[in-house]
């Protein structure tokens, strides 16, 4: 991993912001969402630079209610496939006319795919997504090279399957761009949440959602 220069002023100055909200930070009950695989995935992708409540919730009560029975990636892929194009498939079943978004979300489903392609059940294909997402990377989204899908949503990714990690989204970035009253890079952003919520004790992946409810629907 490349190491990453984070001056211990600006660890101790978000550390201390924490630590001055930490009463307002609720724990996460559960590591992992209760949705199967297949929808995370379309979760994590249709999320990006939208509304989450007002767009992307809708969009995946819809598609959980037309097809209960795809739950594994695998399943997703051959329902996509079923289609002349992604594009076809996301303005069918999720009301997205956006074919970037819809090729995005066609590559992310192929990758995945390879890292549960040993998984023969929906538990197996969690392990193996939780176990991909503790030993992952932040720069892994390098390699992967997917056009749309930059290091906030390789690490959303992560964090829908259980990793305690951030993203270093839009909220992530002024939050910690408030506190150091500067502008701060994604991956800085992302390493300095996490150093701070470690020296504090409380789980980032907490302190993520608490700096994305207040950015999003506060």
């Amino acid at each position: 991993m490349r190491e990453i220069n984070i001056a211990e002023a600006d660890i101790a100055a978000v550390a201390t912001r924490l630590e001055q909200v930490a009463h307002e930070i609720p724990e996460t009950v559960a590591p992992v969402s209760v949705r199967f695989p297949a929808v995370l995935v379309i979760d994590c992708v249709l999320s990006l630079n939208r509304p989450y409540d007002t767009f992307v919730v809708p969009r995946l009560n819809t598609f959980v209610e037309r097809h209960p029975e795809i739950q594994q990636i695998g399943e997703l892929e051959n329902l996509m496939a079923s289609y002349p194009t992604p594009h076809a498939f996301v303005q069918q079943e999720l009301d997205y006319n956006h074919e970037d978004r819809a090729n995005t979300l066609a590559s992310v489903v192929k990758y995945v795919c390879t890292i549960v392609e040993d998984a023969q059940t929906v538990e197996e294909e969690k392990e193996a997504l939780k176990r991909w997402a503790i030993q992952a990377e932040p720069q892994g989204h390098l390699t992967l090279n997917i056009r749309g899908f930059a290091i906030a949503g390789f690490q959303y990714l992560r964090k829908l399957f259980g990793a305690d990690t951030t993203k270093p989204d839009i909220y992530i970035k002024r939050f910690i761009s408030d506190i150091l009253n500067r502008n701060v890079s994604d991956v800085k952003s992302l390493h300095l949440l996490e150093a701070a919520s470690q020296r504090v004790g409380i789980p980032v992946r907490d302190v993520d959602s608490y700096i994305w409810n207040r950015g999003a629907r506060g």
